[in-house]
């Protein structure tokens, strides 16, 4: 419960700075792998444990992109974090990526049940959240892809929800780093 009021409070306190158009972005060479989703992937791996669920890294070893490193750690731990709240009991959590020339698309998918497109209309807008007999057991704000969109959108880049025969995939484009 500490570590949900935590994650509430923060995400409260994003959501202000959004709002106020404060959101500081101090942009560096960041390697998302190593320095954004293998922490991020470290720390919430109990929670996906307890499900049964297993997290597969596939990211290149040496992703680069300029980016502000504590924000894209928002967006990988809200990422990840989604992925095990809405995940299947014993299911797989997979992060890859793909080369775009100039931009680098990295996909978060989970095995769970894939989003209609009446969902997916409702995903990344404040205190949205859906309505399913799966999601009401989850506790939420409906505020983390709210502030992950803004995040990516402040770094010139999008994301998007592709479902899939099994599951989903939440797949943001940035720019790569040098």
């Amino acid at each position: 419960n500490l570590d949900y009021l935590t994650a509430i409070v923060g995400k409260f306190l994003n959501l202000g700075r959004i709002e106020r158009n404060q959101l500081n972005i101090h942009k560096s060479a960041i390697n998302m792998n190593e320095e954004i989703f293998v922490p991020s992937i470290s720390t919430l791996m109990p929670l996906a444990e307890r499900k049964g669920m297993k997290i597969i890294n596939k990211l290149t070893p040496n992703l680069k992109i300029n980016a502000d490193t504590d924000l894209m750690q928002i967006v990988a731990n809200n990422l990840i974090s989604n992925a095990i709240k809405y995940g299947h009991e014993n299911g797989n959590i997979i992060v890859s990526n793909q080369d775009l020339n100039d931009k680098v698309e990295i996909d978060v998918y989970n095995d769970s049940e894939p989003i209609t497109a009446e969902q997916k209309e409702k995903l990344f807008h404040r205190f949205s959240r859906l309505e399913t007999p799966e999601t009401k057991k989850v506790k939420g704000t409906g505020l983390g892809l709210y502030i992950t969109k803004q995040i990516i959108e402040q770094h010139g880049g999008n994301i998007r929800v592709e479902p899939r025969e099994k599951g989903n995939s939440f797949i943001l484009q940035i720019e790569k780093g040098l």
